[in-house]
């Protein structure tokens, strides 16, 4: 198992609440893309595999020679987990986010996660632009996010890869929503 501190590439759908009424259809189809290779760790909330074959055909690797990051040399994992409750992963070494309304940062962001934490429902006003949001609703550009369905590619470095387009497009018809990608370590 990769510890939650070990940089990752995820990708979720669109809207973040969206969920499947089961996830044993989703990962058959990412099999048959050959995105997911052989199981490696399952329970009820999520599932672990190595790459499949296709794995390169659907990430884009950036720069001239990347360094991937692994937990005592093991290869790339991918986990498929799904929540009930909206999960938020962020990089540590990343930007303030932004209001939702005004797009002018809040360094005071933990104040409000910690907030959101007790209560997911729970309200803050922008320093700034005084408009009420959901810390769900701040924007994070592609170093945090939100998701109740997460596909988690561990071991890829913050801007180290990206999901090709014909992949989110995959993705969008196997779910009927579009998807996006942020990093988190």
């Amino acid at each position: 198992m990769p510890s939650s501190d070990n940089p990752r590439l995820i990708l979720t759908p669109q809207p973040n609440e969206f969920i499947l009424a089961e996830t044993a259809s989703f990962i058959s189809a990412l099999t048959e893309l050959k995105f997911l290779g052989a199981l490696l760790y399952e329970s009820n909330s999520e599932s672990s595999f190595e790459c499949g074959d296709d794995f390169l055909h659907k990430i884009s690797f950036l720069g001239c020679s990347p360094t991937l990051y692994s937990d005592a040399g093991s290869d790339l994992i991918i986990r498929v987990l799904q929540s009930s409750q909206l999960q938020f992963f962020h990089c540590h070494s990343m930007p303030p986010p932004r209001c939702p309304h005004c797009q002018k940062t809040d360094k005071n962001w933990s104040d409000i996660y910690q907030l959101w934490q007790q209560n997911n429902n729970a309200v803050s006003v922008c320093p700034h632009c005084q408009k009420e949001f959901n810390f769900s609703n701040m924007k994070w550009k592609k170093n945090g996010g939100y998701g109740k369905l997460l596909i988690q590619i561990h071991g890829i470095q913050e801007q180290l890869a990206v999901p090709n387009q014909t992949f989110l497009s995959e993705l969008e018809a196997t779910t009927d929503t579009c998807w996006e990608y942020f990093f988190a370590e």
